[in-house]
């Protein structure tokens, strides 16, 4: 595809967003730069899930060992107030490969996902991670009580894409590329998931937000100068960033940010995550009620019913 972008180490220091006071702010998100849409190959796109069944299979039996570092690390992080390093190094890496293969399946970019937990300069879907942050030990240990409302809102989202993905695909294997208002839609949702898992696996205290993009104050903190994940050689797509994408292919809007890390939604594309919410709610309550029926033998519960409703 031809991006090419600064390399930069895998963690970086934090100190303040652009312009801002030398003392700490809030703890920095994780976040995701991707390219702007490019024409992609049909055959490739009608083809896609199965291209992506290695990367699958192999990040399925990753994910075992992850589940067991992030519990190890979870003791770690209780008792230091930190992520013990090596499951830093070994979640970061996972975060950063299942990223990419979820972008590579939400037709996000056709560039087959490279077989690596390392950063990538050259792919057009990048993670970028804060170096290691303090951890309050109160809200490590009760990690799984404030993990269920995002874990919940995600598993709605999650339903949301996946059936609105069938229009995408459809859309996409007709056209030879993804709409506007589909591809930052669903970098929002992809950018919301990778910071759930990044919180869940206590690679950041940022409780996970920014469903529905960046505002004109947003700062990417990977970009702040003198130190960070350095500024793009020429940037992941248009040179106004994802603001350009309520005008003509690669004309960036007024006053749109140049920095790649931020994520103006349209207006379109805010009407889309709404409806990945409302479906994804509906799949949600309608599986309740199926699981509900089909443990009391097909009889639904008073729950089932309310949550019908």
């Amino acid at each position: 595809m031809g991006v090419t972008v600064t390399a930069y180490p895998p963690y970086q220091p934090y100190q303040a967003y652009p312009g801002a006071a030398a003392a700490p702010i809030a703890p920095p998100p994780i976040l995701v730069a991707v390219a702007a849409p490019a024409p992609q190959q049909r055959l490739l796109v009608a083809l896609r899930l199965i291209l992506a069944v290695p990367h699958l299979i192999l990040l399925f039996l990753i994910s075992i060992a992850a589940f067991v570092v992030a519990f190890i690390g979870w003791w770690g992080a209780l008792f230091t107030g930190r992520l013990p390093q090596f499951a830093v190094n070994f979640l970061s890496g996972y975060l950063r490969w299942s990223t990419r293969v979820s972008a590579y399946m939400m037709l996000l970019t056709d560039v087959y996902p490279p077989f690596t937990p390392d950063d990538d300069p050259g792919y057009p879907v990048r993670v970028a991670i804060p170096e290691p942050q303090r951890l309050n030990r109160a809200a490590v240990f009760f990690r799984f009580i404030l993990l269920i409302p995002v874990a919940i809102f995600s598993s709605i989202i999650r339903y949301g894409t996946m059936v609105m993905a069938l229009v995408a695909w459809v859309i996409t294997l007709a056209t030879g590329r993804l709409p506007y208002s589909f591809h930052v839609a669903y970098v929002a949702a992809l950018r919301f998931q990778t910071r759930f898992n990044a919180y869940e696996f206590m690679l950041t205290p940022a409780y996970p937000g920014g469903l529905y993009g960046d505002g004109p104050d947003a700062a990417g903190w990977a970009d702040a100068a003198p130190r960070g994940f350095g500024a793009p050689a020429f940037g992941y797509g248009t040179p106004g960033g994802y603001g350009g994408y309520d005008q003509a292919p690669g004309a960036p809007a007024a006053g749109a940010s140049a920095n790649p890390w931020l994520l103006p939604l349209t207006s379109a594309g805010k009407a889309l995550v709404t409806t990945f919410i409302v479906i994804g709610a509906l799949c949600l309550i309608g599986q309740n009620v199926y699981n509900n029926a089909t443990l009391n033998n097909g009889q639904p519960t008073t729950n089932a019913v309310l949550l019908s409703v």
